[in-house]
């Protein structure tokens, strides 16, 4: 122990180097043949709703799009073979009240794959365009997961005329200290060659987004559905899906979120899944004192991914974010 606390560099070192073999090992073990590249599956989106493009500074932008009323825009997370079908078994029933939008980030799903993949400004700046075209002067109501949620946070601060209220569904990238991703496929991600070598023959195949959904989105094992699992990985295999989510990996779309924090002035709910070790309660409590009218709904019983786990407790809780707050500044905790 005195030799490695001596000698830190090494101990670096090692870790990256067995971080790294690992990913490798990931790679062997799920064969080394790509993914066959299929067509997206309809089932993306439901039937009833119609798929659009809006023309943003840095490419299309797919959405789908029903209902009639005030805007709601569901956002996805970034991982592999992210896409809106995170959300498809809940934006349905937000039809009746709502004009539903579900768009796919630049890079992922249906929308267009520019290479390299984009930094959090340019996302932004991507979102700000389709907000302006698909609802001109009418702000929305974003709901948002995962890193999707930190790039709302950030089109909420830096375009207020955009966005009327935030819901946020265990947001991800709040906490520059705390990395959910493995050292060593952030190591590979940093490779060329290597690292499309390794998306197209590991990552991009059903038993990694299988072991990566399990690892980082869902809770139950049981719950992951293998039609979920075919779409994500359909999604993650199609081609330049790479480009996003290595540009990704690498930390290109990362930004300072707490210096956006403080100016984010419409009402914010955080969906938070209290039994999930990676979220604890004090970082919303953080996010909670930064954000001048905030307020926390905390469950056990969701996930990260709960809009594709446990569609019906989320769709409960957004509805329930959807209600009145109280605003009062400092902070709100429920």
């Amino acid at each position: 122990m005195k030799f490695w606390k001596n000698k830190p560099t090494i101990g670096v070192g090692v870790g990256v180097s067995m971080g790294v073999l690992g990913a490798i090992a990931l790679a062997a073990r799920y064969a080394l043949r790509s993914s066959p590249r299929r067509p997206i599956p309809d089932n993306i989106s439901p039937a009833v709703f119609s798929t659009n493009i809006a023309q943003t500074a840095h490419g299309e932008m797919v959405y789908h799009a029903s209902g009639s009323g005030s805007p709601i825009v569901f956002l996805h997370g970034i991982y592999p073979g992210a896409s809106s079908y995170e959300w498809s078994k809940v934006y349905p029933s937000f039809t009746d009240e709502y004009t539903v939008i579900a768009p796919d980030l630049l890079g992922f799903g249906e929308s267009e794959r520019p290479k390299p993949g984009l930094d959090a400004d340019q996302h932004v700046q991507a979102l700000a365009d389709g907000f302006r075209e698909i609802m001109p002067g009418n702000p929305a109501t974003v709901v948002a997961s995962g890193f999707g949620a930190a790039l709302a946070a950030k089109l909420a601060a830096q375009h207020p005329e955009l966005v009327r209220s935030l819901v946020l569904l265990a947001p991800e990238g709040f906490d520059s200290k705390r990395q959910r991703v493995p050292r060593g496929i952030r190591f590979l991600a940093g490779i060329p060659r290597m690292n499309s070598f390794f998306y197209r023959h590991a990552i991009s195949r059903q038993p990694f987004v299988r072991d990566w959904l399990l690892r980082f989105g869902f809770r139950n094992s049981a719950l992951i559905d293998p039609d979920v699992v075919d779409v994500i990985a359909t999604c993650a295999s199609q081609y330049g899906a790479e480009y996003a989510m290595l540009s990704f990996l690498k930390g290109r779309a990362r930004y300072d979120v707490n210096r956006q924090l403080p100016r984010i002035t419409q009402p914010t709910t955080l969906l938070w899944p209290e039994a999930d070790r990676d979220f604890p309660i004090a970082d919303a409590d953080a996010i909670v004192a930064a954000v001048p009218f905030c307020r926390v709904l905390a469950n056990a019983d969701i996930s990260p991914l709960g809009a594709l786990e446990c569609h019906e407790i989320t769709e409960a809780l957004v509805r329930s974010a959807l209600g009145p707050i109280s605003l009062e500044q400092g902070g709100i905790a429920a």
